[in-house]
């Protein structure tokens, strides 16, 4: 899934970048644990290292359903990690065992052969990432945008994607603009002051974008079939050692997903948890509510399409071994 800049806005803001797992703060990263309970003797326990974000695997933390679900095995949380790249050390060092990313992110973890196997996809339409012209930029459309600058992550990043994928469906050339390559934490300052015309990011970064006066949002991935969503993962070992363990934390986050359907709030609650504001939370309010799919053959599908336009878009040389990093739960 998955963010005006008046006095009152930028203090609270100056907290949210401190939320998805698009910032980079390490100054935000914490660590605690909840929802742990002893496994049955013979059973496992499945380390989760949850994200600032308000991802299933991260909500599921606060559910009391998770200890039946994952009987006779368990479940432990520590977090929240901020940076991302934090939770992911840990899980390959040894001290965690599963994690969230975006799908394209793991398409380029596996492509270098990394240890990680995802089990789920967390699915929404895309609405909740796009490209947002700033203030006083004069852009009303991504033609607009040949010759003027768009604030990203990095290169080969989500930010990246969206570019690249928004450009070449609407037949335009990508080149022509000028990707700008900053700090997550700075994209607020920058969109807001004209340092740079466009923001093209997701989830908090780009409600907080929408939400500036003067803004004018340009395209959201469900304009242009984004094929970039979220999917949970365990590292390899733990996949291979534990695959019923697995599972069950499958089958929990699809009741956490079928719980979003009936009443998301727990999701907003989760952003304000992590310090949104309610002019945040309100746009958040606006996004596609996502939903829990197995990565099974459409769920390769869709990593292989996304795969394909990374290489087409130069972010791995080949498509990786999908096949060797996923596991279909729905078995």
């Amino acid at each position: 899934m998955s963010i005006h800049f008046n006095t009152v806005l930028k203090r609270s803001l100056a907290a949210a970048f401190c939320l998805g797992m698009a910032f980079s703060a390490t100054g935000c990263a914490s660590q605690s644990s909840a929802n742990t309970t002893a496994p049955a003797d013979g059973a496992a326990t499945v380390r989760i290292a949850y994200l600032s974000t308000a991802n299933y695997l991260t909500t599921l933390r606060n559910e009391d359903f998770v200890a039946s679900t994952m009987s006779p095995d368990s479940a432990s949380f520590s977090g929240p990690f901020n940076p991302p790249s934090d939770a992911f050390q840990a899980v390959q060092s040894g001290q965690a065992d599963a994690s969230s990313t975006g799908t394209g992110h793991f398409l380029r973890l596996i492509s270098q052969d990394t240890p990680w196997v995802a089990f789920a996809i967390e699915y929404y339409d895309g609405d909740s990432q796009g490209i947002v012209a700033a203030p006083g930029s004069g852009v009303k459309s991504l033609k607009d945008l040949y010759g003027k600058s768009i604030a990203i992550d990095k290169k080969g990043a989500t930010g990246d994607y969206i570019v690249k994928a928004a450009f070449s469906h609407a037949g335009l050339d990508y080149t022509k603009v000028n990707e700008v390559e900053m700090s997550q934490t700075d994209f607020a300052a920058a969109f807001a002051s004209g340092q740079v015309d466009a923001l093209a990011s997701y989830d908090q970064n780009l409600a907080s974008a929408i939400a500036t006066e003067g803004a004018t949002l340009l395209v959201t991935g469900k304009d242009y079939d984004s094929k970039n969503v979220s999917i949970h993962m365990v590292s390899s070992t733990f996949a291979k050692e534990h695959p019923d363990t697995v599972k069950r934390l499958y089958n929990a986050l699809v009741k956490e997903s079928q719980r979003a359907q009936q009443d998301p709030s727990f999701i907003y609650d989760t952003y304000r948890e992590f310090g949104a504001s309610d002019s945040l939370i309100d746009q958040v309010r606006k996004f596609d509510v996502p939903t829990i799919k197995p990565i099974d053959a459409d769920g390769k599908a869709l990593l292989a399409a996304q795969a394909q336009q990374y290489v087409d878009f130069g972010f791995i040389d080949a498509i990786p071994d999908i096949d060797a990093h996923t596991i279909d739960c729905s078995k």
